[in-house]
């Protein structure tokens, strides 16, 4: 295979993984789903399996990225 073979198919799996974790986030985020899937995103490949499998661990990554996002929002009007 190929170098812009391998790349589409990375490219492919990605969108993929971010459309499936994308509609597990809504259910706890709706307003912010895209923002925080894109967080999520930037884990490692194991990492954002394990939260696809885990709606325990997936909902506490939610929050934790609600928070990252609060405090910069914080941050951001002083």
């Amino acid at each position: 295979m190929d170098c812009v073979a391998l790349l589409l198919l990375s490219y492919w799996y990605m969108q993929v993984i971010g459309e499936q974790l994308y509609r597990l986030v809504e259910k706890f985020e709706h307003n912010r789903a895209g923002k925080v899937t894109g967080m999520l995103l930037e884990l490692d490949e194991s990492e954002i399996l394990h939260l696809i499998k885990s709606q325990t661990a997936l909902k506490e990554k939610v929050a934790e990225a609600m928070e990252v996002l609060r405090l910069a929002q914080v941050a951001g009007s002083h």
